[in-house]
């Protein structure tokens, strides 16, 4: 995200916007490109408790989490599963009509999975499809995942309340948007990041500002 806004409109003096030679030098240059792939040899196989590569959460994580903040999940045990589909005389006529109602607004667990009825958002986040036996789930890395978490109606929805919620137990302002980063990354922004978040949700509003949070690598990520 940082690159691309880099590309568009730097900051770096004398740097060039739209520029792919630019670009191009910046990443060459880098201490990052500098560096060698090879691990250490030193706990470079992960079996010591001081290394950890970081590792995305499941797909019902990552959308629980977001429902927790919103303070719209209905964390009741037990009880009947919840539908996202119609129900028609053959499989093949079945479909996903609500795929973010507040009735799906349940642990994911509890969503009734059927075969050629595929979650609309989170499938993209390796969410298991009940066409196919797998042994292990496989973690993928998309483009789409991203723009399901920027894009998608759930998402959208979500965000809204999120900044609704912030807004109503703290009033607007930088108080908002530190419950934002409260109720999502379970912290308090550091300085740089107040700033900018500011004057996002002063431009575009606060629910944007969740919005960016819910997308960013700390949301969806164990460090």
């Amino acid at each position: 995200d940082w690159l691309a806004s880099e590309f568009m409109m730097p900051v770096r003096n004398n740097a060039v916007s739209w520029s792919v030679k630019d670009t191009l030098r910046l990443l060459l240059y880098s201490d990052a490109f500098k560096r060698s792939s090879s691990p250490a040899k030193h706990g470079g196989d992960e079996s010591l408790l001081w290394r950890f590569t970081p590792r995305r959460v499941e797909a019902e994580v990552i959308r629980d989490g977001i429902l927790r903040a919103s303070g719209k999940l209905d964390a009741t045990l037990g009880g009947r599963s919840y539908r996202i589909h119609n129900v028609k005389k053959t499989y093949a006529q079945w479909e996903v009509v609500d795929n973010h109602g507040p009735h799906t607004w349940r642990r994911m667990l509890y969503q009734e999975r059927m075969r050629r009825v595929d979650d609309q958002i989170f499938t993209a986040f390796d969410f298991p499809d009940c066409g196919q036996v797998r042994a292990k789930r496989p973690v993928s890395t998309t483009p789409l995942q991203a723009l399901n978490l920027m894009n998608s109606p759930f998402v959208v929805q979500q965000s809204t309340l999120i900044a609704e919620r912030a807004e109503k137990e703290v009033g607007q302002g930088a108080g908002a948007v530190k419950r934002c980063f409260e109720l999502l990354l379970g912290r308090a922004p550091q300085a740089a990041e107040l700033k900018a978040s500011l004057a996002v949700s002063q431009k575009r509003g606060l629910k944007f500002v969740a919005r960016a949070l819910i997308n960013s690598n700390e949301f969806a990520f164990i460090p």
